[in-house]
């Protein structure tokens, strides 16, 4: 009878520590603690192809966004996130758009209202062994505009060709994709204006097995002489650019939802058997620096907020004129 009852008390342990260790995108919270430092500030997310994932989730026997207890930046847990390159995985409008097949493992945020205004963003991330960056893709965090039907505001991604790179798109305003001045009509197809990328590591000088922590400082307007963005770099000051950070209003009911939200996984076009992965932590939200409470990381925000300086743009891509500027 002991032996039966040692037996069952195994199991239920197995059984419970394999339900811990599968927390995962689905969850309340992304399955993590309040009492922990991975997320914090923020209020409720949602994935896009939650039911296309876990299909194929479950025909691969695998996990494409985990929580995991190694490596973490800081705290108990962070989060491993994997895009494998064996098939497209998401849904129809993903997997069969017009300009190519996309993978997304993403987790979007859903506070009441996005972001408008000033915000400050740490996001903290590790590129392990093997996998595998393309020449222009993916992205492991965007900005986002509350209008479906505008384009990225911001995108952080690793390529071959710029390494760790920011995307940089609201500084001149939107057009329509065909390249004619933006008319504001309801149902245009829009598009940036201007594509700024800039190059924060060569590819040849990003380590794996090495947490970078980047730190965001954008105040979301639409007025070009009100919006501004700062990114620091493990504690240095490397871009520094003031201009219209959001679209303009569109005029329709969608007007509401003009503000900025944030997503962070990975989010490529797909290539057959180039399969991408990350780990990511300390994603923090918060008003100002001060509450970001950044000395457990290494980081005085008197001294970060002091700092001068920052980079020129690697490209600059104007959609009208065709035109591309470098640096």
């Amino acid at each position: 009878m002991r032996t039966i009852s040692a037996v069952l008390i195994i199991l239920l342990t197995i059984s419970f520590t394999l339900s811990s260790n599968a927390k995962d995108l689905y969850k309340k919270n992304l399955g993590i603690k309040k009492s922990d430092t991975t997320l914090q500030g923020w209020e409720e997310w949602w994935v896009t192809g939650k039911k296309q994932l876990k299909k194929y989730e479950k025909k691969n026997k695998i996990k494409l966004f985990s929580v995991v207890d190694n490596p973490t930046r800081l705290g108990d847990t962070a989060f491993y996130i994997q895009a494998p390159g064996d098939e497209c995985f998401q849904r129809k409008e993903d997997c069969e758009r017009n300009s190519g097949t996309y993978k997304r493992v993403e987790a979007k945020q859903t506070d009441a209202g996005g972001i408008l205004g000033e915000v400050w963003v740490t996001y903290s991330f590790n590129a392990p062994e093997g996998s595998q960056w393309q020449k222009y893709d993916p992205h492991i965090l965007q900005f986002h505009s509350g209008v479906s039907d505008f384009p990225p505001l911001f995108l952080l991604g690793i390529s071959s060709k710029y390494g760790l790179k920011l995307r940089v798109q609201p500084l001149k305003g939107l057009v329509n994709c065909d390249g004619t001045l933006d008319d504001r009509k309801l149902d245009s197809n829009y598009c940036s204006r201007e594509i700024r990328t800039y190059s924060l590591i060569p590819i040849s000088k990003l380590k794996n097995n090495v947490w970078y922590d980047l730190l965001f400082n954008i105040n979301f307007d639409s007025d070009p002489n009100i919006g501004f963005f700062k990114v620091w770099l493990n504690g240095d000051l490397i871009i520094d650019e003031k201009g219209q950070t959001l679209w303009k209003d569109k005029p329709i009911e969608e007007i509401e939802f003009n503000h900025s939200n944030f997503n962070f996984g990975l989010y490529a076009e797909f290539i057959e058997n180039y399969s991408q992965s990350i780990y990511a932590d300390e994603i923090r939200k918060a008003e100002s620096c001060e509450e970001l409470k950044l000395n457990d990381l290494g980081y005085n925000c008197n001294d970060l907020i002091n700092q001068n300086g920052g980079m020129l743009p690697k490209q600059i891509e104007d959609i009208v004129t065709g035109e591309f500027t470098y640096n």
